[in-house]
């Protein structure tokens, strides 16, 4: 009978493996340095306020011409389209109606940030009112509500916004719409600096465009310098809200929301409408 040699599987030396592991655990401590130090290296770039220098527009508003609550604009250098903007406050849209009245572009929010819970909260009517409004051909632009009080909220905003947009394709601005509330002491942003807000303003307009979309700051010609340094806003472009026969604020600015008392067949009571102006050499 013949026996066989086996032969005895060797185990692993234990100092190698030690070794090993602690190689490993060396190399997964740097490569998490390395990441964390470019997440704070974006971080800084997206909250860096880049001081611009102002300058005048130069509408001619007396090339305003009104036909009940529509308004349109041109002149050697710009035309105008007509537009709305909406949320959940108008509920279900008769977007079909909306189209045959001559509306050419919304801007639909797409979520909001609670001024008293500081909670994200969806837009419940976000995707029927963009589908709707593409589905005719109706140019598209999307706001967020703005609560933040930080940068990190408003990178969560903001990212919050790109989920939200993902798989459509925008023609118009994502908008930064930060207001205060009127809810006394429990308004969320009401402790915060001029700075800090235009801080929070900065970082999500930039973290959206860094996605590759264009960004777009929202306010009333009123309120921009009391809750802004708008010296660093001039980088974006700007929609600016004044109820009147024209908007008195003196800088460039693509959009003019001009009243939230409008009415607009297809959508139950008061709108809020706009033009946007449009360069003719673009």
């Amino acid at each position: 009978m013949t026996g066989r040699n086996r032969r005895k599987r060797k185990n692993g030396s234990p100092v190698a493996l030690t070794i090993f592991l602690s190689i490993l655990c060396i190399a997964m401590t740097v490569l998490g340095i390395k990441l964390r130090q470019q997440e704070i290296a974006v971080h800084e770039e997206e909250e860096r306020m880049i001081e611009t220098p102002f300058y005048t527009n130069t509408y001619d508003w007396d090339r305003l011409e009104w036909d009940g609550w529509f308004v349109s604009y041109e002149d050697d250098n710009y035309y105008s389209m007509q537009g709305i903007d909406v949320s959940s406050h108008q509920e279900w849209i008769d977007w079909d109606a909306v189209k045959n009245a001559g509306v050419e572009f919304a801007m639909i929010r797409c979520g909001y940030r609670g001024y008293e819970t500081g909670r994200i909260n969806k837009d419940p009517y976000f995707d029927r009112n963009v589908q709707e409004a593409q589905r005719l051909g109706i140019l598209v632009g999307v706001y967020f509500y703005s609560q933040a009080i930080s940068p990190e909220e408003a990178r969560e905003e903001a990212d919050f916004t790109l989920r939200q947009i993902e798989g459509y394709t925008l023609d118009l601005p994502v908008v930064f719409d930060m207001e205060e509330s009127d809810t006394g002491e429990n308004g969320r942003i009401l402790s915060l600096t001029r700075e800090e807000k235009t801080e929070c303003a900065v970082t999500f307009l930039h973290r959206v465009q860094n996605a590759g979309y264009e960004g777009m700051v929202y306010n009333s010609t009123m309120l921009f310098d009391e809750l802004f340094i708008t010296d660093y806003l001039q980088e974006f472009d700007t929609w600016v809200a004044e109820y009147g026969p024209y908007p008195r604020y003196p800088y460039e600015f693509s959009m003019w929301q001009y009243t939230s008392s409008g009415e607009v067949p297809g959508v139950d009571g008061d709108t809020d409408m706009d033009i946007i102006f449009i360069a003719k050499n673009e």
